[in-house]
């Protein structure tokens, strides 16, 4: 008997609030799988959709760095 036919046969026993258990287990398992199995998000995936103010890089006011140490 392979590991999933003793899988099955354990679960045919199990009562159902035990079977619904080890579904929601399995599900876990499996999205674990399937998170850790994601692709990299491309550069430029957002190209063009963030637009930069020209001063970004300017020193903060006094008043601006106060709201930031208060």
């Amino acid at each position: 008997m392979n590991v999933e036919e003793q899988i099955i046969a354990t679960l045919r026993v199990l009562p159902p609030e035990r079977q619904i258990e080890v579904l929601d287990f399995a599900e876990f398992l499996n999205q674990r799988i399937m998170s850790a199995a994601k692709m990299p998000r491309p550069f430029g995936l957002c190209a063009g959709q963030l637009q930069v103010p020209d001063d970004f890089d300017a020193p903060l006011s006094d008043d601006e760095l106060d709201l930031f140490e208060s």
